[in-house]
């Protein structure tokens, strides 16, 4: 089973802030498995990845503490 994340943010796309979410998530095992342009004025929707729901929570935490919007973790099923 994997779990995922999902980052969000308000446009415009920020392709250095989104290098720094992915270095810090892939440190600790996620992966980038979608991203999501804007529609109109909508976030940046960033999907993230992992093999173990504690380490992805432990990911999310990282991100939230760094003012990130994070939704999850949540199971992509079997």
């Amino acid at each position: 089973m994997s779990f995922m994340f999902e980052v969000l943010y308000r446009s415009p796309p920020d392709p250095a802030r989104e290098a720094g979410i992915s270095d810090h998530v892939g440190r600790l095992g996620g992966r980038l498995t979608c991203r999501e342009e804007p529609d109109g004025d909508g976030p940046v929707c960033l999907t993230y990845e992992f093999a173990d729901r504690v380490v992805a929570e432990e990911a999310a935490g990282l991100l939230r503490s760094r003012g990130e919007h994070v939704e999850g973790p949540g199971d992509y099923g079997a």
